[in-house]
Order: structure tokens, then sequence, then C-alpha cells
């Protein structure tokens, strides 16, 4: 999973930290109770929404930090009956597929711009300079009751995800994303390596976190 706090440097860090560690505990407590059985969408879904309660608790006994937030983009294996990967998120970290040298985005950003360009008000292109590309309009803590997107996508051998901060997807283009993702002879470590040094010099002006994965392999 990847989370991108906001609300201040140490609002947003504790807002992240919240959510990622909320997260893994779920997960975890519910892989012990039900065993080979616990990887279901639901059980995601209210993994996220336990992080996004942790923030609210945070804020009631600490005040000053009202207004933390988060983004997260969270992925679950499920090996059986057939691989495939449930992806939950909210805001606009993003989750991507890499299939046959395509690359396809298997999540919607909750962002302002992107209800324009849904709405058909605005082109994709002016999307990528828009000067409110930052706005979201959903995160966690953001509200009580909020809730993730979730799907659930069917997996092929040779299928890699890739989960990334908005850090990179407003620095550098998706067809950059994947001419680096398919550099031949590139480990996972050197092609996330390789795109946090792109975005940086294509003038990211935000932290970037990437994650590449590849389900089959483990």
């Amino acid at each position: 999973m990847i989370a991108d706090g906001m609300g201040g440097h140490a609002g947003g860090q504790i807002a992240s930290e919240l959510v990622v560690n909320s997260i893994v505990d779920y997960i975890g407590t519910a892989k012990q109770q039900a065993q080979e059985h616990y990887a279901t969408a639901t059980t995601l879904s209210e993994a996220v929404i336990a992080g996004n309660q942790a923030i609210h608790q945070r804020v009631k006994s600490a005040p000053d930090l009202t207004g933390m937030g988060t983004t997260v983009v969270a992925t679950l294996f499920c090996p059986a009956p057939s691989p495939s990967v449930i992806i939950a998120h909210v805001g606009d970290s993003r989750a991507y597929r890499i299939r046959n040298r395509q690359m396809e985005a298997l999540t919607v950003d909750h962002s302002l711009v992107q209800e324009l360009v849904s709405e058909g008000h605005i082109t994709q292109e002016q999307a990528n300079t828009h000067p409110k590309q930052n706005v979201l309009l959903r995160a966690l803590g953001a509200t009580d009751e909020e809730q993730p997107d979730v799907e659930v996508h069917p997996l092929e051998p040779d299928d890699v995800l890739l989960l990334c901060t908005d850090g990179l997807t407003k620095a550098i283009s998706e067809d950059a994303i994947l001419s680096i993702v398919l550099a031949p002879g590139s480990s996972p470590e050197r092609i996330c390596e390789q795109l946090i040094k792109h975005a940086n010099e294509g003038g990211g002006k935000d932290n970037t976190t990437v994650a590449l994965v590849t389900p089959q392999a483990h």
C-alpha cells in the first residue's frame, strides 16, 4: 500500500502512518481469524475504514492535528480460486496494471480535475496543467464515514502492479512511466529509483513514493 499524507508535515506523516499501521494490523488479525478465507473485498474495505477511524481518534486526543488526512491505495492478493488482486483507494494515489507492454489505470482519482474530466468540462491534457489539480474531493480523515472504492481484478502470470503517489503522475507522463517500467534488465528496485529520479528531474514539487509489485513471483 501507499499513503500520501496532508495537513502540514507533522500532520501528514502522522495520518499516513496511522492508516498504514491500522490496515496492516486489521489484515493481520483477519488472516489469523479466517486463515485462507481472509482475503476478501470486505476485509480490505473494513481495513481502510479502520484507518480512517484511527485518524479521527488521534485528532480527538490531539486537536492541534485537526485537518490532517491522507490518500491511500492498498492491494490485497487472492491466490485462489484464481489469482486476483483487490484494490482499495481514496484520494489521488494510483494503482496501474502493466500487461502485454501496456499500462492501465485501475483507480480513478477522487479529485476536482478528474471530476471535471469525467463530466466533459475539460480534457485530460487540460487537467494536467489545471491550477486546481491538487484539490481532492475525498481523503481519509476528511469525514467520519469515508468509504474506499474497492474493485477486484483478475491477474495474469506476467502482470505487474505499480502503486504511486501524485508526486509521480503530476511530474512525468504515463508513457514515460511505462518506458521506465519496461526497460530491459531492470530490477523492481531499480525501476522505482528511476521513476523517482525522473519525477524529480521533471520538476516534481511533491514527495514521490512508488511500489512495483509482481504478484505471481510471490
